[in-house]
């Protein structure tokens, strides 16, 4: 039997608000809510989500600074998901050069005050709407929470376990060293005196290490170094650590960042809006059934709005009926300490499956 902690942590990667959100954010985003909603029938969960470990880099600060300098006047208030994501694009596209010191007052605003960039706090909201009516729990995207510590803590807690390489004083980087678990070192600070985004996650976990308590790190499979590395350095604090990778989804044949595009028609905003007849309930249901149970942690197919449309139809089917049983373990156990979102998933398609029982319902809808 799988032995659970007395506290479960759920610490998924966070989103820059650059972009709308795409298959593969939504993926994350449904795993994440079924996988936190059934293992609180368990023991006790939360989930970990600070906006300021995804505005504390410079791949979200550098593009609010291009918004400010190329386009001092517009009102983002009005501005849609898509037409701010096409200008990120653009972004990387044309890669404008700026200086460090030009991004210096960004990160001070986010630090001292959880300053949000109008553009961003737009897709935030367009985001928490799109969520609510998925009944994905809002995380905390506009949080004003300080993280736990600050970098000068967390480098010092670093630099005693002996894990630091730092080469500031001859204007260098700072970096984590894990040649002793066999892995590259891997920078934190730039010499530009700027962070990537792993100092904020470890500014945040660190302080929150107990016995009794296991991190659970959701992530994408690309990921996978950077997160291996987390795990490691969690550990020399004592943490109990799980990780739980996930693939991207396939757009046209494409695995690839948002940054790249081809995200066009299939974002969250543009399958919500979908034409069709099932109520929000199937909705919600049908959405899960597609993107935790047929996309398993790892899959190469690429995202079909067929098969999302049958998904959706098979939540109707199921909701159309008196609800079924809940028996004791019908939500199953994953080894990592948690309850396994796909298996549970994947339970409900089944031709033998009836109504949806009320303790299933907490979880899917």
């Amino acid at each position: 039997m799988t032995a659970y902690p007395d506290e479960l942590v759920v610490a998924p990667v966070t989103i820059t608000p650059t972009k709308p959100l795409t298959p593969t954010h939504l993926k994350g985003l449904l795993w994440t809510d079924v996988l936190v909603k059934a293992s609180r029938q368990r023991i006790s969960t939360r989930l970990v989500w600070n906006p300021r470990m995804a505005h504390l880099t410079t791949q979200t600060t550098a593009f609010w600074r291009h918004l400010d300098v190329a386009e001092p006047e517009t009102d983002w208030s009005r501005e849609s998901e898509a037409a701010i994501g096409l200008r990120y694009v653009a972004f990387h596209q044309g890669r404008p050069a700026m200086t460090a010191r030009e991004l210096d007052p960004y990160f001070e605003r986010v630090e001292s005050r959880a300053w949000i960039h109008p553009a961003s706090r737009r897709l935030l909201e367009l985001w928490r709407a799109q969520m609510a009516h998925l009944h994905v729990t809002d995380p905390g995207l506009t949080t004003a929470r300080p993280l736990a510590s600050d970098a000068g803590t967390a480098l010092a807690l670093l630099h005693e376990r002996r894990l630091l390489v730092d080469h500031r004083r001859f204007g260098g980087p700072v970096l984590v060293d894990g040649t002793r678990w066999g892995l590259p070192v891997r920078q934190l600070i730039g010499a530009d005196g700027h962070a990537n985004y792993l100092l904020p996650i470890l500014r945040e976990l660190l302080p929150a290490i107990r016995p009794g308590r296991r991190f659970l790190l959701v992530h994408d499979n690309g990921l996978h170094a950077d997160y291996l590395l987390l795990d490691r350095v969690l550990t020399v604090f004592g943490a109990s650590v799980a990780r739980l990778a996930l693939s991207r989804v396939q757009v046209a044949g494409k695995a690839q960042s948002s940054k790249l595009g081809g995200w066009g028609g299939v974002t969250l905003g543009d399958l919500a809006a979908t034409p069709g007849s099932a109520d929000v309930a199937a909705y919600r249901l049908g959405m899960r059934l597609y993107f935790v149970g047929l996309l398993d942690r790892v899959s190469a197919q690429d995202f079909r709005l067929d098969l999302l449309r049958r998904c959706v139809g098979r939540a109707a089917r199921i909701l159309a009926q008196e609800p079924g049983e809940f028996k004791p373990g019908t939500v199953p156990d994953h080894p990592g300490g948690y309850a396994d979102p796909h298996r549970l998933t994947v339970s409900l398609l089944g031709r033998r499956v009836r109504g949806l029982p009320p303790e299933l319902r907490e979880i899917f809808l």
